[in-house]
């Protein structure tokens, strides 16, 4: 079930309808559990058994690792949970991706092993990692477990950011649930205005864009130098906007419900450098890396200090902490070489400015330079996520370094030509001025003049058909 579709929008307005009716705090979150099971079997009922295993698993789980005091008993839980969600994660993501590029050294031999056809559940790899670090957090005895199974059902499964997030930790869920949901007429109308701001940056830009972009990685070979250039700075915009779009979507419904998530996104491509980039870029999950795998890689590194080069434990932590970032995001060795990419590039900051690189101000051209700069890697570099196989990318960078000029087609699609340079001069103007996109209070008499403005712009500037949110695939 999509955001963008008559079936969620009937879903939510009989949640909200219930919850408007039903005071007692034990209903509400049975309400709320029984929307996020239904928003999730629609794709496939089946999701929910894998779902409700390891729900099930990591609360009990938990619950053992408080009471107990022996070290050995804590850490074979810890890693009974590790071990069970990883393999659910490993089976369903990555078992294919393992046999393909086994068969790749294999069938040298003569040898094939055959693939499974496995479907992916939708939104494991977003729900692994919150499970995964609520019960890390426990075993450190940093975060208190859930006080019943229902609230941690509901942690897990709340159903505007299931499938795709923001990746959420339980120290900011579990009070804010125990508080009980709040429902009000001031959240619901304040939810409303991000969940609009939200399908404008979908509907309107990311799925406008997406028009030009699916065309030029479908047929590179097509189009001249300068559209390829186009296309791929669009594929910049359209991935920003969709998810964003989806995020402010999810933080719109939260906030109808009395529940606030976490900030995904802060004009990512205003950065200087790329280490601001991942604290402006998908933050929740830029978090979870730096503290789950970062972390704990260097503190380890660190301990050795004397036997190891200076250098390596700067450019190693960042180095497999974007390799395993890339890999979540897709069973495909492009992802793993785009992690690594921003691996590199992240590690080589740290080497050369020592620690984050320093900021101009936004008064400074500097500041415009550096950011244009950091622009453009980023847009290369999303060449090896967006395209399908190493054909395609290694075409079209062919294409960008005007090489391959066998086919110039020339395609200035309007769309394109306007969303790139208004995302990006845009996004400078909101850093130099301060600029936010504004929420208004439901006393503001203009309120919903400026809310039928934004319908209306959706229903008239939406294409026919909406592309899936691109995260859903991960």
């Amino acid at each position: 079930m999509s955001f963008v579709s008559i079936e969620f929008a009937i879903l939510i307005t009989v949640v909200l309808t219930l919850l408007a009716f039903i005071k007692l705090p034990f209903a509400r979150k049975l309400i709320l559990l029984c929307a996020s099971c239904i928003f999730y079997a629609w794709w496939d009922w089946r999701f929910l058994g894998i779902l409700a295993t390891v729900t099930v698993l990591d609360y009990y789980i938990t619950r053992c690792l408080t009471t107990t005091t022996s070290k050995k008993k804590r850490d074979l839980l810890l890693w009974i949970s590790i071990l069970v969600n990883l393999g659910f994660l490993g089976f369903f993501k990555y078992f294919n991706f393992f046999i393909d590029t086994l068969n790749l050294f294999t069938q040298m031999l003569g040898w094939r092993i055959g693939t499974l056809d496995i479907i992916l559940p939708i939104g494991i790899s977003f729900y692994t990692f919150e499970t995964l670090s609520y019960v890390v957090d426990v075993y450190r005895k940093v975060a208190q477990p859930a006080k019943s199974l229902l609230d941690y059902a509901i942690f897990i499964s709340f159903f505007p950011r299931l499938v795709s997030g923001p990746i959420m930790r339980a120290a900011q869920f579990l009070p804010q649930l125990e508080r009980g949901i709040q429902l009000n007429l001031n959240n619901v109308f304040e939810g409303l205005q991000y969940f609009l701001r939200g399908m404008l940056k979908k509907m309107v830009i990311a799925d406008n864009v997406a028009i030009m972009v699916d065309q030029i990685y479908l047929s590179p070979n097509l189009f001249s130098s300068t559209t390829i250039w186009l296309g791929v700075a669009a594929y910049s915009v359209q991935i920003l906007y969709d998810f964003w779009g989806y995020t402010d979507m999810a933080f719109g419904i939260g906030k109808m419900l009395g529940i606030e998530l976490p900030l995904n996104f802060n004009l990512p491509y205003t950065s200087q450098s790329i280490t601001e980039f991942w604290n402006r870029w998908h933050i929740t999950l830029s978090s979870w890396l730096r503290d789950y795998i970062f972390f704990p890689i260097r503190r380890n590194l660190l301990k050795h200090r004397e036997r190891i080069p200076e250098w390596v434990t700067l450019f190693l932590p960042p180095l497999i902490t974007m390799l395993l970032g890339g890999l979540w995001h897709g069973a495909n060795w492009n992802f793993v070489l785009w992690g690594g990419l921003h691996g590199v590039y992240l590690a080589t900051e740290r080497l050369v400015f020592d620690s984050k690189p320093t900021q101009h101000s936004w008064t400074s051209p500097l500041s415009y330079l550096r950011s244009f700069f950091v622009f453009v890697l980023l847009t290369i570099t999303w060449v090896l996520f967006r395209s399908p196989n190493w054909q395609t990318a290694i075409l079209i960078f062919k294409k960008l370094l005007f090489v391959e000029m066998q086919y110039n087609i020339e395609w200035y699609f309007v769309w394109g030509l306007i969303s790139v340079p208004l995302v990006v001069v845009g996004g400078w103007f909101a850093r130099r001025f301060e600029w936010k996109w504004p929420i208004l209070p439901i006393q503001k008499s203009y309120a919903p003049a400026f809310i039928f403005l934004e319908i209306l712009i959706i229903f008239f500037y939406s294409p026919l058909n909406t592309s899936p949110f691109i995260y859903f695939q991960f």
